[in-house]
């Protein structure tokens, strides 16, 4: 596969090495998938709205990152063991509504789960998204790396459509490969799927944490996708080489030649 000549000027990245006149490619671009590919806190808002319609609505945004950080914190007790997969899922909701002072019953917490993957299944991709992926494929390789349970993460893949512009082939799953971000041997077994090297690729993710240390610690470019503008802890480096904060921005900016120079 080989990029023409427009995409060739666009994807270069390293400034150092542009500033020598040879300008590595990037080839392929790679996409975590929840709350990036798709927005997370539209099926989130939709189980939390029908289940606790007393919660405030103006802090249902609060409510979601700290879903996720309590999500992502407590992933890996599930994949070692220590917690079994529906212990994590009730604590991160139950931690979360706690820290806004709301006490549901242990009856309504348990109820959460089967709500929100109802509300899962009606996921679809933003406008900008689809138009990006349509764009891309033209242009260089695909991918998708994604923590999660084979299962759960396949039906939202399927529910999105993806497969229509990426590779089944080319989507890891944590839980299939036993190996789970921000472990950048992750990113290098993809690297070995596209047949391509680090610093040919690109990262898009929305996780400090996961994505944008994990794919860097890989030597990948990553773009982090901050949509939810969460702030970075004092001990956090912006070590990211962008920070794109809406849908909109990140369709302008993987379709828009320059918008991906380095």
């Amino acid at each position: 596969f080989s990029f023409d000549i427009v995409a060739s000027k666009f994807f270069c990245y390293n400034k150092s090495i542009q500033k020598s006149g040879v300008s590595p490619l990037i080839q392929g671009v790679v996409f975590d998938l929840d709350d990036t590919l798709y927005e997370q806190q539209a099926p989130f808002t939709a189980a939390i709205t029908t289940l606790f319609p007393s919660f405030p609505q103006e802090k249902l945004k609060e409510l979601f990152i700290s879903f996720r950080y309590y999500s992502d914190l407590h992933y890996t007790k599930s994949i070692t063991g220590e917690w079994s997969l529906a212990k994590m899922r009730y604590e991160r909701i139950r931690l979360a509504l706690a820290d806004f002072d709301f006490l549901p019953a242990v009856s309504e917490l348990n109820t959460f789960q089967t709500a929100y993957d109802h509300a899962l299944q009606s996921i679809t991709l933003p406008a900008e998204i689809v138009t990006s992926l349509k764009f891309l494929k033209r242009k260089g390789k695909l991918g998708i790396i994604t923590n999660g349970p084979v299962n759960r993460q396949t039906d939202k893949i399927n529910a999105l459509g993806l497969t229509d512009w990426i590779e089944q082939e080319n989507i890891i799953i944590s839980d299939g490969v036993q190996i789970q971000k921000p472990d950048p041997a992750i990113f290098h077994l993809m690297e070995n799927k596209l047949n391509l090297t680090a610093d040919s690729l690109l990262y898009v993710g929305d996780s400090f944490d996961n994505d944008v240390q994990g794919a860097k610690a890989a030597g990948w470019s990553v773009w982090w996708f901050n949509h939810q503008k969460r702030a970075r802890s004092t001990a956090q480096t912006a070590i990211y080489d962008e920070e794109i904060t809406s849908f909109e921005d990140l369709g302008k900016a993987l379709t828009n030649e320059k918008s991906l120079q380095r």
